[in-house]
């Protein structure tokens, strides 16, 4: 596959690898990318660049016209205000739904060959208890977490998918990215938590999927190639508890693991009480919104990318091992935390 290719959010953490891999697989490779962007993780590679926001449509369809003019491109829409703050909720529904919009009305009207929305596992759902798992197929419920990340990722893939009729859409639903990364990451910023003993004893009750961020580039490449049309495709290699994924991600660091798990009726009143808070003065880290994601079973059956796509993620062990080497090489263990900010998907467990 040959066609030119225009990546939106491919300064961020799993757009960065996404441009590397077009590139060394000898692609034309387009990114759309803000003033503010930092692209010095692609300095060097041949990559043509345009300059605008999401929200621009001129600016938007000038780099998809750009990108098409030897021939029609692909669209990789990775781009997403990823926040779990109450202030950032217009802001949320401007980028992750206007922008999307924006991108598949640029998209439909040069005439792409093939969109790809990179969405989340949060836009499928949560499942019902820690032994169930969610297909592709299975029914909204992500409303009740009352979470603006949640409900705009949702609404921008249905926007997606609601086109599939005039524009060849797929989307991917990558779970909680992990990997290394030459900046600071959510995931990053959760193993130093754990790393400096300031998540204590107790993990939250819910579960999450995970994937590798070199996996979802492949299966992001893969659903370009392969992916039916209106399709969406879950990317996750295996499910933990947070109890289970701490205690992991302990033994990594050599640091202390949580002991015991907190049960769901218990953990209703944490998030009563930082809702109450967060009224009062808003919370930028542990936000009513965070702890209601962290008390849900993000759990995934991948069958569907495995089988169709032929998508082979490797084991999480082995991710999470050098997701620590990495972050420990670069100093990031124990970096103070940032709140999340605009970026390319990675969910990890602040949901990235």
């Amino acid at each position: 596959m040959s066609a030119p290719i225009l990546v939106t959010g491919g300064t961020g953490f799993l757009g960065v690898p996404l441009v590397r891999e077009c590139v060394r697989r000898g692609r034309e490779v387009h990114v759309l990318a803000r003033v503010g962007s930092d692209r010095s993780p692609l300095e060097g590679l041949e990559v043509i660049w345009h300059t605008g926001d999401l929200c621009e449509p001129p600016a938007v369809e000038r780099a998809v016209r750009a990108a098409s003019t030897s021939e029609r491109a692909d669209v990789v829409h990775a781009a997403a205000l990823i926040s779990y703050r109450r202030e950032d909720a217009e802001r949320s529904r401007q980028v992750n739904v206007e922008g999307t919009r924006i991108v598949l009305d640029a998209a439909r009207t040069v005439g792409v060959r093939r969109f790809l929305l990179v969405s989340s596992v949060v836009a499928v759902g949560h499942a019902p208890g820690p032994d169930a798992l969610l297909d592709e197929d299975a029914p909204f419920n992500g409303a009740g977490l009352a979470d603006p990340y949640v409900t705009t990722k949702r609404a921008a893939e249905d926007f997606a998918l609601a086109v599939q009729r005039q524009l060849d859409v797929v989307v991917v639903n990558p779970g909680a990215i992990f990997g290394p990364s030459e900046r600071m990451t959510n995931t990053i910023r959760f193993l130093s938590r754990l790393a400096a003993g300031s998540l204590g004893p107790f993990a939250p009750p819910g579960s999450l999927g995970v994937v590798g961020v070199d996996d979802v580039v492949a299966g992001c490449l893969a659903a370009l190639e392969r992916g039916r049309r209106g399709s969406r495709y879950l990317l996750v290699e295996s499910n933990w508890s947070l109890l289970e994924l701490f205690r992991m991600a302990a033994a990594e660091l050599g640091g202390r693991p949580p002991r015991w798990r907190i049960p769901s009726p218990l953990w209703r009143p944490v998030v009563a009480g930082a809702s109450l808070v967060d009224r009062l003065r808003p919370l930028r880290l542990a936000t009513p919104s965070t702890l209601r994601l962290l008390g849900a079973h993000f759990r995934f059956d991948a069958t569907r990318a495995r089988t169709e796509l032929d998508w082979r993620p490797r084991p999480f062990s082995e991710i999470l091992r050098e997701t620590v080497a990495g972050a420990r090489s670069r100093g990031f263990l124990g970096a103070p935390e940032v709140p999340p900010g605009v970026g390319s998907q990675g969910k990890a467990l602040a949901r990235e």
